[in-house]
C-alpha cells in the first residue's frame, strides 16, 4: 500500500532519521550537512537541494527545517565548548520517536539504507578527515561556488510505502506548530491529573 506525505514532512523525516542514527547526536552542523549530502545525493526522490559554498556542500532548506524542528522541540541543539564550538544536534524527547523511525524505514527503505550507510562511513570521522573528503569531492571541484550539486525533487507530495492513516499521522507528528502546541498544553495541565505523555500521536504504528 502506498500513500503520500508533503515535501516538508519528507524533509523533516529525513533529518529526524539521520540525527537519530547517531548514538550521542551529531557533533556540529557542518558534519550534519555533509553526512546528509552524501546520504541523499544518489537517491530519488531527493529531499534537499545542495549548493557549492565556501563551506563545501550546503543545503539552506535543511538548515531552515532544522530551525523549525528546533522551535517545535522535534530536535534539540546544545552548544559545544572547546576550540571550534559549534552545536550538538539530537532528536527531541518525542514519545513516538521509535515509531517515526520505523515508519521511515518501512515507507522509504532505500532512503533509510542510504542514510545509515552515510552515517557509518562519514559520521564518525575526525574533523580533519571529513574536511579532506569534502573538499576533494570530484563534483565539488568541477563546479563553481553557488552552483547546484544535488537538486531536490520538484513534487509537492512524496509517495511513501505506508497507509494513508499512518502517512497523515506522520505529518501531524513532525509538524513544528503542533509539537509546540502540545508542549504548551503539557505545561498548562502540568498541575492536573491528566497525563499528556500517555497520549500517543501515531497510534496506528503500535
Amino acid at each position: 500500500m502506498t500513500s503520500s506525505i508533503d515535501k516538508e514532512t519528507f524533509q523533516r523525516l529525513t533529518l529526524f532519521y539521520l540525527i537519530g542514527c547517531f548514538e550521542r547526536g551529531v557533533f556540529s552542523s557542518f558534519r550534519l550537512q555533509k553526512v546528509l549530502y552524501y546520504a541523499i545525493r544518489d537517491v530519488e526522490p531527493r529531499p534537499f537541494t545542495f549548493h557549492h559554498t565556501r563551506w563545501g556542500q550546503y543545503s539552506r532548506d535543511a538548515s531552515v527545517q532544522l530551525l523549525h524542528m528546533l522551535e517545535g522541540s522535534i530536535v534539540q541543539r546544545e552548544a559545544l565548548s572547546g576550540k571550534n564550538g559549534g552545536a550538538l544536534w539530537k532528536t527531541g524527547d518525542l514519545s513516538d520517536s521509535n515509531d517515526i523511525r520505523s515508519a521511515f524505514e518501512e515507507g522509504m527503505p532505500d532512503h533509510a539504507e542510504a542514510i545509515r550507510k552515510s552515517v557509518d562511513e562519514y559520521g564518525g570521522l575526525k574533523q580533519g578527515e571529513l574536511d579532506e573528503i569534502v573538499h576533494s569531492d570530484p563534483i565539488l571541484k568541477e563546479r563553481r561556488r553557488g552552483r547546484v550539486l544535488a537538486r531536490e525533487t520538484g513534487d509537492k507530495r512524496i509517495w511513501i510505502r505506508l497507509d494513508e492513516d499512518t502517512a497523515e499521522e506522520l505529518e501531524f507528528a513532525l509538524s513544528p506548530l503542533l509539537s509546540l502546541a502540545m508542549a504548551r498544553l503539557g505545561m498548562t495541565v502540568a498541575d492536573t491529573d491528566f497525563d499528556v505523555s500517555k497520549v500517543r500521536v501515531i497510534a496506528s504504528l503500535t
